[in-house]
């Protein structure tokens, strides 16, 4: 008789990568498996290259730049734009500009975050109105800073206490580039204090079929609790903050003779965006006794729903952090609901 233990844990394996992010986390790594893939290629206290734009005047691609790299500097962004060679990370701003009320153009910004290959990895996207004076600003002559040690607030303490002015062309294209700035420090160091306002995902669990039993629904019952349990929001009425996670399930005799009858148990998640495109797939396969999920099943769902939310938990983090969101919202948040 095959133990309680041996046929209820379940053994998960993930089967497709992620869209355009790399491999998804492979589950129970040390299990015989190669490798240690990551969905996004990205890793920490990397230097980036702010490209200098090509769709505006001189002085303000000059300013566009400077501003970016100042303010992924003040996220602890190693940036730098006075340069066309060198970064971890290559930054490159594409503008469309049109006339705006009165003498202001409006300017749209769609930063485009690339590898060293020139392989784009993400996007961020900031706009707002500049005045003729900043749209034709002079370029600027001093150097780009380069300490990147001091934070923003002793320097602007230092130039206050020099009596130096911040240059209003300056503080119009800092404010162009806040938003999309938190944007890539996100992407980058996943830190979720640089996406501010950034929404919280939420899972829809739908589409569990095929179980014999009661199987379907009691998987859901599980798989719904244990996401609830680690802070990750459950709602099946979806929208655009939705991570779809359904399941189909098969039960078969094993063909093969064995000492007891068994049954082959396969469950195959599947994670999707709203639109139904699949995002990727991991699939988990197991024996238990002949007609043991014939009715209930019982520990057997927990112990599976255990198992695959375990597993894909950081490949949910990843979805969530590629779509500019977050997985759970953080403490403060979900005790004030």
């Amino acid at each position: 008789m095959i133990s309680r233990l041996r046929f209820l844990v379940l053994f998960a394996s993930c089967v497709l990568p992620l869209a355009a992010c790399g491999d998804l986390p492979r589950p129970f790594e040390g299990a015989g498996r190669e490798g240690d893939p990551t969905l996004l290629e990205l890793r920490d206290t990397n230097t980036v290259r702010v490209e200098i734009g090509e769709d505006l005047p001189e002085g303000a691609s000059v300013h566009l730049s400077r501003a970016m790299a100042r303010a992924l500097r003040n996220l602890d962004i190693p940036a730098y734009s006075d340069s066309q060679i060198g970064g971890d990370f290559i930054l490159r701003p594409n503008v469309e500009s049109r006339l705006a009320s009165g003498d202001a153009a409006y300017i749209d910004v769609t930063w485009v975050l690339m590898n060293p290959d020139g392989l784009a990895i993400d996007t961020a996207r900031g706009a707002g109105e500049l005045q003729s004076g900043y749209w034709f600003a002079q370029t600027p002559n001093g150097p780009e800073e380069t300490n990147l040690a001091v934070p923003k607030e002793l320097a602007d303490k230092v130039r206050d206490l020099k009596g130096e002015k911040v240059d209003p062309a300056q503080q119009a294209y800092d404010q162009l580039v806040d938003e999309p700035a938190r944007r890539i420090a996100f992407l980058i160091s996943g830190d979720r204090s640089q996406l501010a306002e950034a929404p919280v995902v939420k899972i829809a669990l739908v589409d569990f079929a095929g179980a014999p039993g009661d199987g379907n629904e009691a998987l859901v019952r599980s798989a719904g609790a244990l996401l609830r349990a680690k802070g990750i929001e459950v709602d099946d009425e979806i929208d655009d903050r939705s991570i779809i996670l359904s399941a189909t399930i098969s039960v078969k005799p094993v063909e093969r003779k064995t000492t007891t009858p068994l049954d082959q148990v396969q469950i195959d998640w599947v994670i999707m965006d709203p639109d139904g495109t699949e995002l990727g797939q991991m699939a988990q396969n197991n024996v238990v006794p002949h007609g043991r999920l014939d009715e209930r099943w019982g520990s057997v769902a927990s112990i599976a729903a255990q198992a695959a939310v375990d597993a894909l938990e950081g490949a949910l983090n990843q979805v969530a952090r590629k779509k500019g969101m977050m997985l759970k919202a953080d403490k403060k948040t979900v005790s004030s609901r």
